[in-house]
């Protein structure tokens, strides 16, 4: 079912009121941990996987409640929902000391809740955009998906001027008024079958499904890689590296994290305007993928901070071309009735693998230091890619809309 120009208008605009609140906590979440506190390299491993690692318990169910349910609704609950814990904290900030363990908290409530809201909203883009846009709706989405961040990521360098409780104000408010966005979109017919059996059949409904396609199961599985070696070292290794090689603060934290986020959105936005007429879009993610492994390993020689800054740019160049072709490879192979479960596995490659690559990463950081936790996912990753290219048609494989408009 296609849409008015307006209805997706309306969908990017309350994907932006759930990024930019998520850009800020980016920042924000990381500068409590690891420099309010002072928290170690583990603990900042530890802080960060418990963000991410109810990703492994939740995105699955998300999937097959989106898929059960009306994807529109849920999605405005989500936002309700996901706008509380930033107001808790605030209030508990406010009110007494913060802690370790009331971050621990926060991370566990957000990244559940964030769990359920991510296939909902991908199972809600293909039924308001031509089946025919689709590649082009997915990148437009990943560029404002990251807009929306680098807004939240630019609030957050403000954590050192005003402190965290204004920001997580800001992030409840900003989430609130996404749900009025979300009134413009209208309700979409469900698929009767999605509803019928029970949750672990609807699960593995799912993963069978993805095994069965020599297009997704490879994505899949390079995307749980990318959770592991990329995200990982990202999310715990960075801020260390900022504190400790380059004595920053969350400003030089925010600089890293713009420069990666801006190079993502400027790939994105490249991608939609030649989405439609590339086919060999594996290919594409192996080589963006194969690049990302020389970009880490530059980082883990601790450049000039320009340099690692510029450095971070270019590894977001690649994440923005991945996320946006690997995204559309399963949008457009995934069937209807299974959609939000199988892009419920794709995000789990990063909400289940980044907590692994934390917890890996900070052990590393703390026993052998900043450099080894950067160059051994790099070679890490690079093995996978090898084994990908040998064992998969990832590198010949042709994916089209119109390859598609069979299933």
């Amino acid at each position: 079912m296609s849409s008015s120009r307006s209805t997706f208008s309306a969908y990017l605009v309350g994907l932006a009121s759930w990024f930019a609140p998520l850009g800020v906590q980016m920042v924000l979440f990381p500068w409590l941990v690891a420099v309010v506190l002072r928290m170690d390299a583990f603990s900042v491993g530890i802080a960060q996987a418990a963000l991410m690692a109810p990703g492994l318990l939740f995105l699955p169910l998300g999937g097959l409640v989106a898929d059960r349910g009306n994807p529109r609704r849920l999605l405005a609950l989500y936002h309700i929902l996901y706008a509380i814990p930033p107001l808790a904290l605030a209030w508990m900030i406010w009110q007494t000391e913060l802690s370790y363990p009331l971050l621990i908290v926060y991370g566990v409530t957000m990244g559940a809740i964030s769990a359920f809201a991510i296939p909902t909203r991908d199972a809600l883009l293909p039924s308001i955009v031509q089946r025919a846009e689709l590649p082009s709706a997915v990148a437009y989405v990943t560029a404002m998906q990251f807009v929306g961040q680098l807004l939240g990521i630019a609030c957050g360098a403000q954590a050192d001027r005003f402190g965290a409780p204004p920001l997580l104000l800001l992030n409840s408010i900003v989430l609130l008024l996404g749900c009025v966005a979300l009134f413009w979109i209208a309700d979409q017919p469900r698929d009767s079958n999605a509803r019928k059996g029970s949750f672990w059949r609807g699960v593995t409904e799912g993963v069978s499904e993805a095994a069965r396609s020599e297009q997704i199961w490879p994505v899949l599985l390079l995307n749980f890689g990318i959770g592991v070696f990329y995200v990982g070292p990202f999310m715990a290794v960075i801020p260390l590296a900022v504190r400790d090689a380059y004595a920053g603060s969350s400003a030089e934290l925010a600089y890293t994290s713009f420069a990666f986020w801006a190079g993502t959105i400027i790939a994105s936005v490249g991608m939609a305007s030649v989405a439609r007429r590339l086919d060999l879009r594996g290919r594409v993610i192996v080589i963006a993928v194969g690049a990302g492994t020389l970009v880490l390993t530059g980082l883990s020689t601790l450049p000039p901070f320009p340099v690692f800054v510029a450095l971070n740019f270019l590894w977001g160049i690649g994440a923005g071309v991945t996320l946006t072709q690997a995204r559309t490879i399963v949008q457009i192979m995934a069937p209807p009735s299974h959609r939000a479960r199988l892009m419920s596995l794709f995000q789990l490659g990063m909400g289940g693998g980044g907590p692994i690559g934390s917890l890996i990463a900070g052990t590393v950081c703390a026993v052998w230091g900043l450099r080894l936790a950067m160059l051994l996912p790099a070679l890490a990753m690079m093995s996978l890619v090898l084994f990908l290219l040998a064992r998969s048609q990832i590198w010949t494989m042709r994916t089209k809309e119109r390859v598609a408009e069979g299933i």
